[in-house]
């Protein structure tokens, strides 16, 4: 590709690495940034050392959607899972590659998630000779890539577990809660029935199932990780072994917090239908998300890390084989490199990571996809580039070395 225009929507705390990092990419013509908020907006603009079009658009509304993605030649939507499917169809309307971050799952446990409805436009972005990405954040994203990675020197992928180790643990002076993302997305994968994949089908679980304690690696040690609402189950067997037999991916949760979420949802703070308080009609997740903080405010203030493990188990031409794949960050590293919080940074670079191998002419795939369908060689390089630490080693281990890619 030659240079191209890009279009970023939404700069909360991960959408503001993407912008900004872009903005010092070689093969950026025009960078637009994307939000509901003025201030967030300027905020983020004075941070990017080039110029730079800023926008106020709701992406609620189609007619602002198309405002935000006109001319763009590649769409990075950093903005709410809710927003998808509204921002996807305006950018194959307008012949631009699509990148998010994450999919929206579904309260109800008999439905499918909204990913399935993403993946559905394969032949629309095909026609349009043009890429769309689905979940090229950190987890979904590089828990994708390195599975695809991983997979490569295996005969037979048999198991598939992926851990995060983030917002459920970190410390953050004043707040008993405060999630490190979207607190609604957040609120969601935890609350939200949660799908395993198992014996070639789907069955989604209860919130908090699955208790177990995990070893991740040093010097994190063990955290009590539950299954939550996330996609990789669902589109792990499309794209990188239909023959997997089991999946699932857990998040860790201190006890004190699971609790803390719990009296939450049993509270009725998670209902979105609005009830009447003093003679005004409100939501109460609505107030709930009013009382937590903005991500993009947690910088500097994290303390801990981030974390997320991708173990495969299976067999290749020597019998049984298994591999730990991950990254970790220290929050306070993290500010030190860009004064973000470490689950904002490795969220937030890994689109850049696809960009600067699309512009390369490293990844040529068209059609709808996740990481787990693509090449993961190139894309794990530019990351890595882009500061991603990336380590790999025996399943189980404490320790590791740097990923070879």
């Amino acid at each position: 590709m030659g240079a191209v225009d890009v279009s970023v929507l939404g700069v909360g705390a991960a959408g503001e690495v993407t912008a900004r990092l872009l903005g010092s990419l070689p093969g950026i013509r025009a960078l637009r940034i994307v939000d509901i908020r003025r201030e967030r907006l300027a905020e983020v603009r004075d941070r990017i050392p080039r110029d730079v079009e800023s926008l106020r658009a709701n992406l609620g509304n189609v007619a602002d959607v198309r405002k935000a993605c006109r001319g763009a030649d590649i769409v990075v939507n950093t903005s709410l899972p809710a927003h998808n499917l509204r921002i996807m169809r305006e950018a194959v309307r307008q012949k631009a590659h699509y990148i998010d971050l994450a999919s929206e799952g579904s309260p109800d446990p008999e439905e499918p998630s909204n990913v399935h409805a993403q993946l559905a436009m394969d032949d629309q972005f095909q026609r349009a000779d043009r890429l769309a990405v689905l979940g090229m954040g950190i987890a979904p994203g590089l828990t994708n890539l390195l599975a695809r990675h991983a997979s490569r020197t295996m005969r037979r992928v048999d198991a598939v577990q992926i851990r995060v180790y983030g917002s459920g643990y970190a410390e953050i002076e004043a707040f008993p809660l405060a999630p490190l993302f979207s607190p609604e997305t957040f609120l969601e994968e935890v609350l939200w029935p949660a799908p395993v994949w198992k014996g070639g089908r789907i069955q989604k679980l209860p919130p908090f199932s699955g208790e177990e304690e995990f070893r991740f690696p040093d010097p994190l040690g063990i955290g009590i990780c539950y299954n939550v609402n996330n996609e990789e189950c669902e589109t792990m067997p499309k794209f990188i072994d239909p023959g997997i037999g089991f999946i699932d991916f857990k998040y860790a949760i201190a006890p004190r917090r699971k609790v803390f979420l719990e009296n939450l949802y049993q509270l009725g703070l998670m209902r979105t239908h609005p009830i009447r308080v003093k003679g005004v009609r409100v939501a109460p997740l609505d107030v709930l998300l009013a009382l937590l903080p903005d991500p993009s405010s947690l910088a500097g203030r994290a303390r801990g890390h981030t974390c997320v493990v991708v173990e495969l188990s299976g067999r290749d031409n020597g019998g049984r084989t298994g591999r730990r794949l991950w990254t970790i960050m220290d929050h306070d590293d993290a500010y030190r490199r860009m004064k973000v919080h470490a689950t904002a940074f490795l969220t937030g670079a890994p689109p850049v990571a696809l960009v600067d191998a699309l512009l390369g002419g490293e990844v040529t795939r068209r059609g709808v996809t996740t990481g787990g369908g693509l090449d993961s060689t190139p894309i794990l390089r530019q990351a890595a580039k882009l500061g991603v630490p990336l380590f790999e080693g025996e399943p189980g281990c404490a320790r590791g070395r740097p990923l070879t890619v």
